[in-house]
């Protein structure tokens, strides 16, 4: 009896453990740990304690995708998982050094009476997020038209799998031509300090929900967020059916553009399916990836301009 009762409950654990993953994982990691960040700035908790998050949100990320992957196969090493622990560490050290030169920057170009300030931190915080998501997405967009940028981009593009860690995976040329034109309006605009190390936390928090491979829901929230389910269809490996979707946070500049896409698929993306469609064999080792973009080469984007 006791054995009988034990092997029906461990189906049951398990069917509520993926109900509160697939239902759970996006408020979780998009307004729990959003507020737990805001909560640890506003009291002035020391940066140490936003790292700690933010390492939880990663070990919440990659125990979620074992549970519900989107795709089990992404789960297992394509041969990247060390290469992807280096850029995650290379570019978020270079996004938490940034703010120590922030106010630097801030009282050189700021204009007078340009931010918001009496506005409650929330708004402030979301404010950021706005503005850094229009220049993000107009770099991005840029880097799939001109292909000097594009050359750096390309790293990003070479992935076989999503995962948590995909989103940090980028060339630090373009980390920089990335961070430079989300934050220049920013700083011109008088960002305080306090809601940019918020905005750095919160950068982090979406790239690994934008590329996890959590089968979580989204529903109608398609079509504002820039989740993971928009986000696939643009790393097709066809430029032509990869050419949407830009947005870090949200999809409404991709709708001003005329660059967003979705469509109910009836199969699931698979890893022959993503990736650089001109170049099968872009480097897969972390040092390789960032030589490649000097290395002379013929145009890898068709989509791009010069």
């Amino acid at each position: 009896m006791f054995s009988r009762s034990s092997g029906e409950c461990a189906p049951r654990v398990q069917v509520t453990t993926r109900a509160l993953v697939r239902f759970g994982f996006l408020p979780l990691m998009l307004i729990g740990m959003n507020a737990a960040v805001i909560g640890l700035v506003q009291n002035d908790a020391s940066k140490t304690w936003l790292l700690l998050l933010l390492l939880v949100a990663v070990a919440l990320s990659f125990g979620a995708e074992r549970v519900l992957p989107y795709a089990a196969a992404w789960n297992r090493t394509h041969g990247d998982s060390l290469r992807d622990t280096l850029h995650a560490f290379v570019n978020e050290s270079a996004n938490f050094s940034t703010l120590l030169l922030l106010p630097v920057f801030t009282g050189l170009l700021a204009i007078d009476g340009g931010w918001p300030s009496d506005w409650p931190f929330a708004l402030q915080f979301l404010l950021s997020i706005l503005v850094l998501d229009l220049g993000i997405t107009l770099a991005h967009f840029a880097s799939h038209r001109f292909n000097l940028l594009w050359r750096f981009h390309a790293v990003h593009h070479s992935v076989k799998r999503m995962y948590g860690f995909n989103g940090l995976m980028k060339h630090p040329v373009h980390q920089a031509i990335e961070t430079v034109s989300g934050t220049l309006p920013l700083i011109l605009l008088g960002l305080p300090a306090d809601v940019a190390t918020a905005l750095v936390s919160a950068v982090a928090l979406q790239l690994l929900l934008q590329h996890s491979n959590v089968d979580y829901w989204v529903g109608p929230l398609r079509y504002v967020l820039a989740v993971n389910e928009v986000h696939r269809f643009h790393h097709q490996k066809d430029p032509a059916q990869g050419d949407v979707n830009f947005g870090l946070f949200t999809t409404l500049w991709d709708h001003l553009l005329g660059t967003f896409h979705y469509e109910t698929r009836p199969e699931r993306f698979t890893s022959e399916q993503l990736g650089i469609g001109a170049e099968p064999n872009y480097p897969v080792a972390y040092l390789p990836q960032l030589i490649e973009p000097f290395r002379p080469s013929p145009e890898l984007n068709p989509t791009a301009a010069s």
